[in-house]
């Protein structure tokens, strides 16, 4: 396991969250990014915002904010892909630290996943262009202020990231819910814990981490 895994598992279903609750503020939207001012409009709502980088469908790689010489972005606005190098390079994460990364190995929604803990954001944006993507990190308390996952949307959200990425399931679900705060309780492999809309989680796994049982249903992977 490398170390962007480790932190994929830690942050991911946290970061997953906040973006459910971006979903459930915006709903409908029209799009505007502008890059003078930090801003990112969806219709009449505004959040400030930070470039993270960039996905090019050409070269299948993933590019970072401070290494990107062709695109101009105020420099204010790389301030949170600045930061991620100097946390890479002080915990051993190559990732974080080169300019660019074959997709293949990482890509933009594992760096933005990672990145909304890291940086305290509230969500984070992905922006899709003819030749690639832009992500950018959003930051607005009326995000946050959403209501966490119920049963439903927790484990659609786990099951399509743990079907996306190559990840230690139960990792993932403990790092979320301990995160939160909701005390876990294991019993052997099967993992329950009370979420805190009441409803009850349940699930299990195999030797290897792998999830089998989710609310008492089988699951395939």
């Amino acid at each position: 396991m490398n170390e962007l895994t480790t932190y994929l598992e830690k942050f991911g279903l946290l970061s997953l969250e906040k973006q459910d609750k971006l979903d459930n503020v915006i709903g409908d939207y029209l799009f505007e990014l502008d890059l003078e001012n930090g801003k990112v409009r969806f219709n009449e709502l505004e959040f400030s915002c930070q470039v993270l980088g960039t996905e090019s469908d050409n070269t299948i790689t993933w590019l970072w904010a401070w290494a990107d010489e062709q695109t101009e972005v105020p420099l204010d606005l790389i301030t949170a892909s600045r930061e991620l190098k100097d946390w890479g390079k002080r915990l051993g994460v190559e990732e974080f630290t080169v300019p660019a990364m074959d997709l293949s190995k990482a890509d933009g929604r594992a760096f933005s996943l990672i990145a909304s803990e890291l940086c305290k954001a509230n969500a984070y944006y992905r922006d899709a262009y003819e030749g690639g993507s832009l992500f950018v990190l959003l930051f607005d308390a009326r995000i946050d202020n959403q209501p966490s996952f119920d049963l439903t949307r927790l484990s659609r959200q786990l099951l399509d990231f743990i079907s996306y990425y190559e990840l230690n399931h139960r990792n993932v679900l403990f790092s979320y819910l301990q995160a939160k705060g909701l005390s876990p309780i294991e019993y052997g492999s099967r993992m329950v814990c009370k979420l805190e809309t009441g409803e009850l989680l349940s699930a299990e796994f195999d030797a290897l981490g792998r999830l089998v049982l989710l609310n008492e249903d089988s699951v395939v992977i």
